[in-house]
C-alpha cells in the first residue's frame, strides 16, 4: 500500500480541533461582548449587592493595597489619586430609590455624555478617608477579588482621573474573567469525555445564559471565583490523568490558595472533592511516592495566603457577630425538641427548598432576575415568559427526581463493590469525578442554609459546569431504555433555546425596567411659557423616600424619586411634560412619556397610555423636615404651564426600611 502524502494523517483530527477552537474562540467573543454591552446598559449599582463590593474595590485601590481595619484610623489616602467615592457616585446613580422598585427608572439623561461629565465634574467627597477606608465588606470577605479589582481600576487611573471610567473599569474586570472561564469550561468539559459538540454548546450556554451575563458584567467576587473553581477542576482531573504531574499539581495548589481568598465556602467545596478524589486514588492505587512534596505543593499557596487574610484582620472584630445572625436554620430549636422537633425541622426546611428550587427567589434569580431580583426576564410576552418558567419548573422537578435516583443507584452499586472486599476501589469510584462531588456539596451547603433570605440562584454559579454536567449526563442515566437519551435531548435542546432567547429578551427587559421610552428631558424652557390659573390634571402614584441599607451597606439618603402621570385635560391629550415644584419654588424638570396603564384605567382612553413621569429629586440642598411637592403640568402645545394642584408631603432626611412597599 502506498503511504499517505505528507501531511495528510491526522488530518481529520486536526481539521476538527481547529474547528473546535475557532467556534470556542466565537463563543468567548460573543459572550464577552454581551457581557460588556450590559457593563454600559446597567445603571450604575443596579446588580446584587454591587454597592458593597465596589466599596471594597475602591478602598483597596483608595489605600494602594491591602487594608488592616486596625491601622484604618491612621492612614490617609495618597495625594493626588483621582478618588471614586462611592457614596458620591451611589448618590448620582439614586440606587437608594431605584433598587427593589421597578416603578422607579434611572435618573434623567443617564447613559449619556452629559450625563457622565457632570458625575466627573461635580465630584465631591461622599466619606472621609477613614469611612472609605473601611468598607463593610473589608472585614466580611477575604480580599482575592477587590485586590485584583483596585489592580485594575489603578492601571485605569493612569490614563483617566474620570471616577465614572473608573467604575465601569472595575466593572470590566468581570467581562476578562468570563473569557478566561469558557476556555477553561470548554477544556474541563473536554476532560470529562464530553463529545466537542456538546461541550462547545454547554460553554455557549454557561457564556450566554442570563445570570452569567448579569454577574459578568458586574462588580462581585463570584466572576474570580468561577474562574478559581474551574481551573482548580481542571487540574485536578488532569492529576487524575497523570498522577505526579508536578505542574498540574501547582496549578491546583495555586487556585485553592486563591480561590481560600476570594470565597472560602466554594474553597471548601472544591478543596473537598479535589482532596477526596487525589486521597482515594493514591490509597487504591497504594501509591506513596513523594507524598509530602505533592502534598506540601498543595496546601503551602493556601496557607501563605490565608496567613495574609488573617494579618490583615488580626485584633478586628467581625462585621457581623453570631449573636446577630441569630438562630436562622434553627438548628439549636430542632435539636432541643427531641425526635419530633428534628422530624419537624428536616421536614420543613424540605418542603421550602423544594419550593424554593422550582418556583421560589432560588428558581427565578437562577433563571433569570436581574438588577436587586427586582427585575425578572420577559420572553417577549408574560404569557411566553409564564408558560416557559412553568415548563422550566416541571423539567426542575423530574432532574431533581432523576439526580436523588441516580445518586441512590450509583451508592447501591458502589455498595456491592464494597461488600465483594473491593473496599478501596469502591472509594475510589465514589470520588472519582470532582466535578459532580463539588455539585452535590453545593446542594448540601445550600440545603444547611436554606431559610437564610440571602440564597439566590446566583450561588449556583462559580460552579455553572458542574451543575449543568450533572443535570446533562449524570440524571438522565437513571432512566431505562430510550428515557434517558430523550432526556438529554430536550434539556440540550432546552438550554440552547432558552440561553439565545435569554440573550435577545433581556436587553427590552433592561430597557422597560431602567430607561421606559428613553431618560431624556423633552427641550422645554420653562421661563418661555404662559401660566395658565387652570389646575393641570395629575396624580403621583408614588412618592420614594430612599432606603437606608441595601444588604450589609448603608445608603445615602438624599435622594427622593417622584412618579406618577399626567395629562393636557384642557386639550384631551397627553401633555407635553411637567416640572416638580417644591415649596411653591421650581426645582426640577420630570421625565415624561413612560407606560402609564393607571391612567388608561382611570380615564378609560387607551391614548394616554404614555403619560407617565418620573424624577429623582436630589434633596442635598434642602433643609430637613417637611416639604410641599407639586407638579405643574405643560400643555400639549408646549405652550402654557398649568397651575399646580394639591401638595404632596415629603421629608428630607428620612427612610424606609428594606424591602418596603
Amino acid at each position: 500500500m502506498a503511504a499517505p502524502a505528507a501531511g495528510h494523517h491526522g488530518g481529520g483530527a486536526l481539521v476538527r480541533d481547529r474547528a473546535a477552537n475557532l467556534v470556542l474562540a466565537v463563543i468567548v467573543l460573543a459572550s464577552s461582548l454581551v457581557a460588556l454591552a450590559w457593563v454600559f446598559y446597567v445603571p450604575m449599582f443596579e446588580a446584587p449587592d454591587e454597592t458593597v463590593h465596589f466599596e471594597y474595590s475602591a478602598a483597596l485601590y483608595s489605600a494602594g493595597g491591602l487594608i488592616a481595619p486596625r491601622d484604618v484610623a491612621h492612614m490617609t489616602i495618597p495625594f493626588g489619586r483621582p478618588i471614586p467615592y462611592p457614596s458620591y457616585l451611589e448618590s448620582q446613580a439614586a440606587v437608594a430609590v431605584i433598587a427593589e422598585k421597578p416603578e422607579v427608572k434611572a435618573p434623567a439623561g443617564y447613559g449619556g455624555s452629559a450625563y457622565y461629565s457632570a458625575v466627573d465634574s461635580s465630584v465631591v467627597a461622599g466619606e472621609t478617608d477613614q469611612q472609605l477606608l473601611n468598607p463593610p465588606l473589608l472585614r466580611y470577605y477575604p480580599f482575592g477579588y477587590y485586590l485584583l479589582d483596585a489592580a485594575v481600576m489603578g492601571v485605569t487611573s493612569l490614563f483617566t482621573k474620570s471616577p465614572v471610567a473608573l467604575f465601569f473599569a472595575a466593572r470590566t474586570l468581570s467581562v476578562a474573567l468570563l473569557a478566561i472561564s469558557l476556555v477553561l469550561t470548554y477544556f474541563l468539559l473536554r476532560r470529562l469525555r464530553t463529545g466537542s459538540l456538546l461541550a462547545l454548546a454547554l460553554t455557549g450556554v454557561i457564556g450566554l445564559f442570563p445570570m452569567t451575563t448579569m454577574l459578568s458584567s458586574s462588580v462581585q467576587s463570584d466572576s474570580l471565583s468561577f474562574t478559581l473553581s474551574t481551573l482548580a477542576l481542571l487540574a485536578a482531573l488532569e492529576v487524575r490523568r497523570r498522577s505526579h504531574d508536578m505542574r498540574w499539581l501547582t496549578v491546583l495548589g495555586l487556585a485553592l490558595g486563591l480561590l481560600l481568598v476570594t470565597k472560602v465556602h466554594y474553597f471548601a467545596i472544591v478543596a473537598i472533592a479535589a482532596g477526596a478524589m487525589l486521597v482515594t486514588l493514591r490509597l487504591h492505587e497504594k501509591d506513596a511516592r513523594r507524598w509530602p512534596l505533592e502534598a506540601a505543593v498543595l496546601v503551602i499557596p493556601a496557607i501563605v495566603l490565608e496567613s495574609i487574610q488573617v494579618w490583615t484582620q488580626w485584633g478586628s472584630p467581625p462585621l457581623i457577630a453570631a449573636a446577630q445572625l441569630g438562630d436562622i436554620p434553627d438548628y439549636r430549636s430542632a435539636l432541643a425538641g427531641g425526635i419530633p422537633g428534628i422530624a419537624g425541622y428536616i421536614s420543613r426546611i424540605t418542603s421550602f427548598t423544594f419550593l424554593d428550587h422550582t418556583f421560589g427567589r432560588e428558581f427565578t434569580s437562577f433563571w433569570g432576575a436581574f438588577g436587586w431580583v427586582d427585575t425578572p426576564l420577559v420572553l417577549g410576552t408574560p404569557g411566553v415568559t409564564v408558560a416557559a418558567w412553568f415548563l422550566i419548573a416541571g423539567i426542575s422537578i423530574a432532574l431533581l427526581a432523576c439526580t436523588l435516583v441516580r445518586l441512590a443507584q450509583v451508592t447501591y452499586r458502589l455498595a456491592r463493590v464494597a461488600r465483594r472486599g473491593r473496599f478501596r476501589c469502591a472509594v475510589r469510584m465514589a470520588f472519582s469525578n470532582p466535578v459532580a462531588i463539588s455539585f452535590f456539596l453545593l446542594a448540601a451547603f445550600l440545603f444547611s442554609v436554606e431559610g437564610y433570605p440571602g440564597i439566590q440562584g446566583r450561588y449556583y454559579f462559580p460552579l455553572l459546569p458542574a451543575v449543568f454536567w450533572v443535570a446533562l449526563k449524570y440524571a438522565p442515566r437513571s432512566l431505562p431504555g430510550k428515557f434517558g437519551p430523550a432526556l438529554f435531548r430536550m434539556q440540550a435542546v432546552g438550554l440552547v433555546a432558552y440561553t439565545i432567547a435569554g440573550a435577545i429578551f433581556a436587553f427590552p427587559t433592561l430597557a422597560a425596567r431602567y430607561y421606559a421610552h428613553g431618560r431624556e428631558l423633552v427641550p422645554v424652557a420653562r421661563e418661555t411659557l404662559t401660566a395658565d390659573s387652570h389646575a393641570g390634571r395629575y396624580v403621583v402614584t408614588r412618592l420614594r423616600l430612599p432606603e437606608a441599607t441595601l444588604g450589609v451597606g448603608r445608603l445615602p439618603a438624599n435622594r427622593i424619586a417622584v412618579v406618577g402621570w399626567a395629562i393636557d385635560d384642557m386639550a384631551e391629550a397627553p401633555a407635553r411634560t411637567v416640572f416638580i415644584d417644591v415649596d411653591g419654588a421650581a426645582f426640577q424638570q420630570a421625565v415624561y412619556g413612560d407606560d402609564s396603564p393607571q391612567a388608561v384605567a382611570t380615564l378609560g382612553n387607551s391614548s394616554y397610555d404614555r403619560c407617565g413621569f418620573d424624577a429623582i429629586l436630589d434633596t442635598t440642598h434642602l433643609s430637613l423636615g417637611a416639604h410641599q411637592l407639586t407638579v405643574r403640568v405643560v400643555s400639549a402645545d408646549g405652550s402654557r404651564l398649568y397651575a399646580s394642584g394639591p401638595p404632596v408631603e415629603f421629608v428630607v432626611g428620612a427612610t424606609v426600611g428594606p424591602g418596603s412597599a
